[in-house]
């Protein structure tokens, strides 16, 4: 059985190791439920809570970002559908909040959970 130095356990290389194991968690998280949909974001989600590097509040952002991207246009998607009536408003909102939540929200919370994995 080997036994490591202490300067061992804050290498460069495991520096880099970390920061590319969470990058990758992030990515899986952010984008793993579009590429295998659902399996993807819970791939993503467990590996963040397994990694003590995140606060509870950030893994709880990463947890709940995925679903709320996808639920909020798809609950205006339903409403039109739900509510013959519906305005094209509806549509146009949900397409909106589609868009803000893909190009804004996720990126967002990309940058802040490499940020808040770092520290």
């Amino acid at each position: 059985m080997t036994t490591m130095a202490p300067d061992a356990a804050y290498s460069p290389e495991t520096a880099r190791h970390d920061e590319t194991y969470d990058v990758a968690t992030v990515l899986v998280l952010m984008l793993g439920g579009f590429v295998i949909p659902v399996v993807g974001w819970i791939a993503g989600v467990v590996m963040m809570w397994a990694n003590e590097r995140w606060s509870t509040g950030a893994k709880w952002l990463g947890t709940l970002i995925w679903p709320a991207v996808v639920a909020v246009p798809l609950l205006g998607l339903f409403a039109v559908w739900a509510l013959p009536d519906a305005r094209i408003g509806i549509v146009i909102a949900a397409g909106v909040v589609g868009v803000a939540g893909v190009f804004v929200a996720l990126p967002w919370t990309f940058v802040h959970l490499i940020r808040n994995g770092r520290r």
